[in-house]
């Protein structure tokens, strides 16, 4: 939960092993946000990936963590933020729960 807001949708990507996504559909940061149209590609969303990779480093989950607009019809601005998981938060994990 982010500014008091849960997130819309958790996945785990089915392409990549160390890939999740969180989606929101309506990011409150771009609500009050106004962007000038020449700059139509910039993500103030993006401000909150850093956000939530600060808080998996600060985990000891070590990520890169990247905003995506992926628009739909109700949500124009729908945000996806991918989290892809260092290779060693995967090893380190798959030891910690080995039988």
């Amino acid at each position: 939960m982010l500014f008091n807001k849960a997130a819309d949708g958790l996945e785990k990507s089915t392409d990549a092993e160390n890939e999740y996504m969180i989606i929101d559909n309506d990011p409150l940061i771009n609500r009050f946000i106004s962007i000038p149209k020449d700059m139509s590609q910039l993500s103030c969303a993006a401000f909150c990936a850093g956000i939530i990779e600060a808080v998996l480093d600060g985990a000891l989950f070590q990520a890169t963590v990247t905003a995506h607009t992926v628009a739909m019809d109700n949500y124009p601005t729908r945000t996806v933020y991918l989290i892809k998981l260092d290779s060693s938060v995967l090893q380190r994990e798959k030891t910690r729960f080995a039988k």
